[in-house]
C-alpha cells in the first residue's frame, strides 16, 4: 500500500477533528509525521543529488518513510531501537557505530534522547537532515543550532507537503494549514568531515 496524498492526508486531518481530534487520532495511531506521497518525493528531491554512499536513518519507527524513499532509489538503512520488519534494532549511538553513514535522517527523535547531538557529533556525517517539532521561537533541539562546523537550511520545499501530529486547520475541520513539523538540511562545513 502506497503513501496517502497530501490532499487525502488533510482530509483525514480534518475528519478527525470533526470527532475526537487529530492529536488523540495520531497518539492512538503513533503517528508523529504521516508521510504522505509528495513529501516523499521531495525528501528523495532533495536527498538523492548528495550522492550519499551510506545513508542511514534512526529512529525509523514502522519503517514507512525509509521504505517510501527506498522505493524514490535511496538506499537507506533503517534502524529503530524497537527494531521491527526490516529495520534493525539499534539505537543512534549504535547504528552510527556500526554503518558509519555519511547522511543521517531522522524524524521527530524525542527532545531528550540526545540523539541529534550524537548525529552531529560524528565525524563521518556529511549530511543530517532533520524533521523536528516547530513552533513560535523553535525548532527543534538545541544541539541542532549550537554543533559548530555545521550549517543548515529550512527545506521549504519538503515542508509544503507535511502534515504531522502538531498541525490543525484554521478553521477547527477546514480553513489553512497550519504547519508545525519542519525539515532542515545540516551541511558540514568543509574540512570537517571524516575521510572515507
Amino acid at each position: 500500500m502506497g503513501l496517502p496524498t497530501y490532499r487525502e492526508a488533510l482530509a483525514l486531518l480534518a475528519r478527525e477533528e470533526r470527532g475526537e481530534g487529530w492529536l488523540p487520532h495520531c497518539e492512538r495511531e503513533g503517528i508523529y509525521q504521516l508521510p504522505t506521497a509528495e513529501w516523499a518525493d521531495a525528501l528523495a528531491g532533495v536527498l538523492l543529488p548528495l550522492g550519499a554512499r551510506r545513508p542511514l536513518e534512526a529512529g525509523a519507527g514502522d519503517g514507512a518513510l525509509g521504505r517510501a524513499l527506498r522505493e524514490r532509489g535511496l538506499p537507506l538503512i533503517l534502524t529503530d531501537p524497537r527494531g521491527g520488519e526490516g529495520i534493525e534494532p539499534l539505537g543512534v549511538r549504535e547504528a552510527l557505530e556500526r554503518h558509519r553513514p555519511d547522511l543521517v535522517l531522522t524524524c521527530w527523535l524525542p527532545f531528550d534522547l540526545g540523539g541529534e547531538a550524537l548525529v552531529l557529533a560524528d565525524p563521518g556525517v556529511r549530511w543530517y537532515l532533520a524533521v523536528v517539532q516547530a513552533g513560535p521561537g523553535y525548532a527543534g533541539s538545541e544541539a541542532l543550532w549550537r554543533a559548530r562546523g555545521w550549517s543548515g537550511r529550512p527545506l521549504a520545499e519538503v515542508d509544503r507537503w507535511s502534515v504531522s501530529r502538531a498541525d490543525c486547520l484554521t478553521g477547527v475541520d477546514c480553513g489553512e494549514h497550519l504547519r508545525r513539523g519542519a525539515a532542515f538540511l545540516f551541511t558540514r562545513e568543509p574540512g570537517g568531515a571524516r575521510p572515507t
